[in-house]
């Protein structure tokens, strides 16, 4: 599993790519995630389930984790990556009372994929894989 931690503006944002079930249990946990959010990401983390991901904002404590589990393709990696930085983002511009079509989202994803271009082109070629 690899692990990186980015913050964007006052939140701090945890990104896990591939599930350690017991890590992100204790993360989830300490991040204030409810009993019912911590079971749900437990059991799609226990499944292992190929080309998944989940997204927790904890809006009252500006953190937030990040999860993407393993992928059967670069092109399967982006697509999670992509669609879970989606959530992150507007977790992140809700929080702050930005409406969503607006761009600021979209700097918030874009900034963020930025910050973990290394490891996206990483996990996102299939020649690197």
């Amino acid at each position: 599993m690899k692990k990186r931690s980015l913050n964007i503006g006052r939140w701090l944002v945890e990104f896990y790519f591939g599930y350690d079930t017991d890590e992100l249990q204790d993360r989830l946990y300490d991040f204030g995630a409810s009993v019912k959010i911590m079971r749900e990401a437990m059991k799609l983390t226990e499944e292992n389930k190929p080309n998944t991901g989940f997204t927790f904002c904890n809006p009252i404590e500006h953190l937030a984790i990040v999860a993407i589990g393993p992928t059967t393709s670069g092109a399967e990696f982006v697509d999670t990556f992509v669609h879970e930085i989606h959530h992150l983002a507007v977790g992140i511009a809700s929080d702050l009372g930005i409406d969503l079509e607006s761009e600021t989202p979209a700097y918030i994803a874009g900034d963020s994929a930025r910050e973990l271009a290394q490891l996206i082109c990483e996990m996102g070629c299939s020649h690197c894989r």
